[in-house]
Parts: C-alpha cells; structure tokens; sequence
C-alpha cells in the first residue's frame, strides 16, 4: 500500500495525498467510519510509531514528508 502526504517546502506550501489503489481504498475506508460518528483519527510514518502512511516520497526534491494526517469531523 502507498500512501503518503507530502507538503511543499516553501512556508505556504500546497499538501498532498498520494496513493495507490490499496491506499484509496484504505483512506475511504477511515473516512467512512467518521460518518457514523463525531470522531478523529491519525495516521502516521513508521517513524512515528504508526504504519498507516508510508515514508518514501512521491513529490519533487520540492516536497517533505509529513509524519502524521489527523482526520477530525466536527459537529455539525
């Protein structure tokens, strides 16, 4: 599975997701949980003691790894 996010190193710089089939699959599947319920969840690097997000770079020499995505749904 390959997912990453990734931010450009300039300050204001665009985020990106990028993934493979497995990864898609995988991120809608954590977002549909947030349907049912008022919630949060992390994904995160190895080296930040997760497994979900994966540690090679998709991006240019332009871009860095982010280490953790929090996923939050607000109240309505």
């Amino acid at each position: 599975m390959l997912l990453t996010v990734e931010k450009q190193k300039s300050e204001q710089g665009e985020v990106a997701i990028c993934f493979d089939r497995e990864g898609l699959e995988f991120l809608i599947f954590q977002l549909s949980k947030l349907r049912e319920r008022h919630d949060h969840f992390h994904l995160m690097t190895p080296a930040w003691a997760g497994h979900e997000l994966t540690e090679e770079l998709q991006g240019s020499d332009q871009y860095e790894l982010c280490n953790s995505l929090r996923l939050v749904r607000l109240l309505p």
